[in-house]
């Protein structure tokens, strides 16, 4: 009688872990629309290490090793998984009725340290690690980690969708990519459209698409908009996520595809821009003087965050 009692027990002990692996594999496998994709991150870093002056690659190589700008672009989302305390740091919850940015409204006090002047959002938490690189009386290991946050948040500011509140910045809008429901291995949503789907769609390699990116870049003269503030960024991408919305259930038509890669474009291309000024402001000698109205000294990362002006 015993024996069959252990027997039961135990393979109920294995049932109860058989049922925590499934469960586990769901949460891994389950998809996370974050930012852009892994790609759309890299293709941001690679347009940045063109702009970057020979003293800023030169620190960067000491921060980072044999390591690239590229190699390290999606480090916050890998890092994330075991931190979800970090999670908030990689967007800002704009609501689609209003314009424009309100702190006090987006941008939730720190959950862990309530007490500290930088919120939960990606416009406070963009300055916040600008100020920890450019801190030299850190080790060498904190500022690159403060590296890899600012690379990857400049990214993320420059997806339309993490300038959104509503509908969790598109997650909980399904949609239908050209025909099809699934994206990859996932049902389509338009958050994770606008990561992934836009930019598999073009079918270039990565060689081509950055060579594509700073092509444009030369021809639109983007190189005269690479200044500006984390929350001047947020504000225009807030633009294109509202102006890109659709009700759940739409069709994306290669229209729309069409249309909206031209902002895909604009976003990475100028998100590397944009990136590649701020490491030359901190790590090296700026190629033309950061003059621009209302660009802010760097912030100490035990201070309040400046204030910076409304577009």
């Amino acid at each position: 009688m015993n024996g069959t009692k252990l027997q039961q027990a135990a393979r109920i002990r294995k049932c109860l872990r058989t049922i925590a692996t499934c469960a586990l594999l769901l949460c891994v496998t389950t998809p996370q629309s974050w930012a852009w994709g892994r790609e759309g991150h890299r293709l941001t870093a690679l347009v940045a290490e063109q702009y970057l002056t020979p003293e800023t690659k030169s620190q960067i190589a000491e921060l980072l090793n044999k390591e690239t700008l590229a190699d390290i672009a999606s480090w916050a989302d890998t890092y994330r998984v075991d931190h979800p305390e970090t999670g908030k740091w990689h967007y800002v919850d704009i609501p689609k009725a209003d314009a424009t940015f309100d702190r006090n409204r987006d941008c939730p006090v720190s959950a862990t340290d309530p007490k500290s002047p930088w919120r939960d959002c990606v416009t406070d938490r963009i300055l916040y690690f600008e100020g920890r690189l450019g801190d030299t009386s850190l080790s060498s290991e904190q500022r690159a980690i403060a590296l890899k946050f600012l690379v990857h948040f400049i990214g993320d500011i420059h997806q339309p969708f993490h300038a959104l509140g509503d509908d969790r910045g598109g997650n909980n809008i399904t949609v239908n990519f050209m025909g099809s429901s699934a994206c990859g291995a996932y049902n389509c949503n338009l958050h994770g459209v606008w990561d992934d789907s836009i930019i598999e769609e073009q079918g270039l390699s990565e060689k081509k698409y950055t060579d594509r990116l700073l092509q444009e870049i030369k021809d639109n003269h983007w190189e005269r908009l690479d200044g500006g503030e984390p929350t001047t960024w947020a504000n225009l991408s807030h633009r294109y996520a509202v102006e890109a919305l659709v009700p759940n259930g739409t069709l994306l038509t290669h229209e729309y595809i069409a249309q909206e890669s031209k902002v895909v474009d604009a976003q990475l291309a100028l998100g590397g821009l944009r990136l590649a000024r701020v490491l030359n402001r901190i790590l090296g000698t700026p190629t033309q003087p950061d003059t621009q109205p209302g660009r802010t000294p760097l912030p100490k990362p035990d201070a309040p965050p400046p204030s910076a002006p409304q577009p």
